[in-house]
């Protein structure tokens, strides 16, 4: 059966979402042991990272397994600029939701996003080549499309997933930005 991106995303999020809390710490856990091995990762000082909604893996204490690095949440745009923006956030509390009700920094510096050296990826969907299928809003295509005109220019996209999320082959768009890697609780795919 070859379900379109709108029956794959309804049917995955129902997956993980799933997932008991117990898997999801398990997953999460993983996850992050694996990412620590990534030597992106190991050279990385400034980091894209999100905060888990729907069933994503939480990847937020590395926050606490990298002191030494700096992280960065996205900030989602007025509308209608269509680019995400990245402000430092240090795990203190977030009292301020943005319209999707996903906490965000307010009184924090910013990057841009060109400028952080990596950036971990939440994601509905993904398949060994780096095709990612997101939530459908395209902030993420958005912000990262100067990868398309400049291949290998930075920030690194890497993709977080549980397993289950792997697909055999995930149909795209000319605008879909690949991710350069992609790390569940079990691997490490290298994309490109």
């Amino acid at each position: 059966m070859n379900e379109d991106k709108t029956q794959l995303r309804r049917r995955l999020r129902a997956e993980r979402r799933a997932l008991s809390a117990y898997q999801q710490r398990l997953h999460g856990r993983a996850a992050i042991t694996l990412l620590g091995r990534i030597p992106q990762m190991k050279r990385a000082g400034h980091i894209g990272i999100y905060w888990p909604m729907d069933g994503e893996l939480d990847v937020r204490s590395l926050l606490r397994r990298f002191p030494e690095k700096q992280f960065y949440l996205p900030v989602l745009p007025e509308e209608p600029h269509p680019h995400l923006g990245f402000k430092y956030w240090n795990g203190a509390p977030l009292p301020f939701r943005n319209r999707f009700h996903i906490p965000e920094p307010v009184r924090s510096p910013s990057r841009a996003a060109g400028l952080l050296d990596l950036v971990l990826v939440p994601l509905v969907a993904f398949d060994p080549t780096g095709a990612r299928l997101g939530m459908g809003a395209g902030f993420y295509d958005r912000t990262f499309e100067h990868k398309q005109l400049l291949p290998g220019s930075g920030p690194q996209l890497i993709g977080v997933a549980h397993q289950l999320q792997c697909v055999q082959h995930l149909p795209t768009d000319n605008w879909d930005i690949p991710l350069d890697t992609v790390v569940t609780e079990q691997r490490i795919y290298r994309c490109r």
